[in-house]
């Protein structure tokens, strides 16, 4: 069966899985404020973060020491450390188990889209493993309770924005998505993210259709987006 998202702009890939193009435009508001700001010429400086020095820089040590810290042997995580994120526990309502990998596609898109999780949290709890694995150039943690502590750290969801360009099932338990990302982080220096692409790839367990790894590569270096978040603006 093909996928088919509710996305104007849709099309189906000459694939045997198929694939969503999400259209390539931001909501009325981002593009308005865009505007805004083009106009009024340089931005005004972002509000204090709540965040004091101390606290802002263990959530640094640990939101970026997956890029110097070494993983374990056995696959264990071993990032975030020193981030205040706790221990796992479980998150959301009953867990959605038997889904299809269509059906999970489609709520991913509406999460990304609307939600827009990556920079808010705001994702389906009940279509994740609480022991879910997340992965990206600069963080490696295990568990979904603390991967959304770890976001609601960084992010300012109210100046940041994630574009989804596409979303594919590419296996029975395998989809992915392309997408953009920018905003500012919540850090008492303001560092700004600058726009870059991403990739995620997730996979889902064979037995409960939950998702079990949420993997990402960047087209920016781990390094380089380390050297944003100590970088002003």
């Amino acid at each position: 069966d093909s996928f088919h998202a509710p996305v104007s702009h849709a099309h189906s890939m000459p694939s045997p899985m198929s694939c969503v193009s999400v259209a390539r435009h931001a909501p009325r508001s981002y593009a308005r404020r865009s505007d805004l700001e083009n106009r009024r010429g340089p931005a005004t400086p972002k509000p204090v973060s709540t965040l004091g020095r101390r606290a802002s820089l263990g959530v640094l040590l640990g939101v970026v020491g997956g890029a110097v810290l070494p993983s374990l042997g056995n696959g264990s995580a071993l990032a975030l450390p020193l981030a205040p994120l706790g221990a796992v526990k479980p998150v959301g309502g009953a867990k959605r188990t038997g889904l299809t990998s269509t059906e999970i596609a489609a709520i991913l898109k509406d999460d990304l889209v609307q939600g827009q999780y990556f920079v808010t949290g705001n994702l389906t709890r009940e279509i994740f493993s609480d022991r879910c694995r997340f992965q990206d150039p600069t963080n490696d943690v295990t568990g979904l309770s603390r991967y959304l502590t770890a976001l609601g750290l960084l992010f300012d969801p109210s100046d940041s924005f994630v574009e989804l360009l596409k979303i594919e099932i590419t296996g029975p338990n395998t989809i992915e998505t392309d997408g953009t990302l920018q905003g500012y982080l919540k850090f008492p220096w303001h560092p700004r993210v600058d726009p870059y692409a991403f990739h995620t790839t997730y996979t889902l367990d064979a037995t409960s259709g939950l998702i079990v790894d949420q993997s990402q590569t960047w087209s920016i270096s781990g390094a380089k987006a380390i050297a944003e978040t100590f970088t002003p603006t």
